[in-house]
């Protein structure tokens, strides 16, 4: 079965700090090359100031998409900006970037049309119970295949989470940090964001690779090879 794998390359949450990117990142490179993983990297272009160097690193075997500029929540002032000027700053450093997913999954009226005016692909910023990755020339009719499957809630829900199954997962690298490296939580939510970070969230995560090979022969391929191969049905 062929699956596709996500990851939202962004900063330390609540944070400028990116610590992620820079402890996280090399060690999910590795694992996913031992994998034979292929993933779509929805990319905060803001990180390329700092860490261009590793998102090149990233673009040698897996796709480069966008995730906004600042990982600011979209609405109807910020919209146009990070949409558009996220496609054009990548494209300024030199990636290729055919897709979109919103932060937070929070999109406005006139999301599809913003991204028609940038020169997206598809786009990834649906979480729901049918399709979620559209592809911009065929909106509504064509989408990404079934719900979500995240990091974030197979470690929240774990062990329940283990029977979670979904043809697109997503993850963020700031999950494997250490409690310890992430800021203080402020509210109850962001406190249950932090459940079983660190080594149990590898933990977690890796079992869940494992069990999908297992049990499904899963391969893991990005978003646009995942069209492609739609496309050639």
């Amino acid at each position: 079965m062929t699956k596709i794998m996500t990851v939202d390359l962004e900063p330390d949450p609540r944070s400028k700090e990116t610590k992620s990117v820079e402890l996280i990142v090399p060690k999910l490179l590795d694992y996913f090359s031992e994998q034979n993983i292929k993933a779509t990297f929805f990319v905060v272009t803001s990180l390329l100031d700092k860490h261009e160097d590793i998102i090149t690193e990233i673009s040698k075997k897996h796709e480069i998409a966008s995730h906004s500029h600042s990982h600011a929540w979209l609405n109807e002032r910020n919209a146009e900006f990070e949409i558009i000027n996220s496609r054009l700053f990548l494209k300024n450093y030199g990636f290729a970037c055919h897709g979109f997913r919103a932060p937070k999954f929070i999109t406005t009226k006139n999301h599809f049309e913003l991204l028609k005016k940038a020169g997206y692909s598809y786009d990834s910023s649906f979480n729901t119970s049918s399709f979620n990755l559209k592809t911009i020339q065929d909106i509504p009719s064509i989408q990404f295949p079934a719900m979500y499957s995240g990091l974030t809630y197979r470690k929240l829900l774990y062990p329940l989470s283990t029977t979670f199954s979904s043809r697109m997962f997503y993850l963020h690298p700031w999950e494997f940090l250490k409690k310890e490296d992430l800021p203080k939580a402020r509210s109850p939510t962001e406190l249950l964001l932090r459940r079983n970070s660190g080594r149990k969230a590898w933990m977690i995560f890796t079992e869940f690779i494992q069990k999908e090979s297992e049990r499904k022969n899963t391969s893991w391929i990005g978003c646009e090879d995942w069209l492609g191969k739609q496309n050639q049905k």
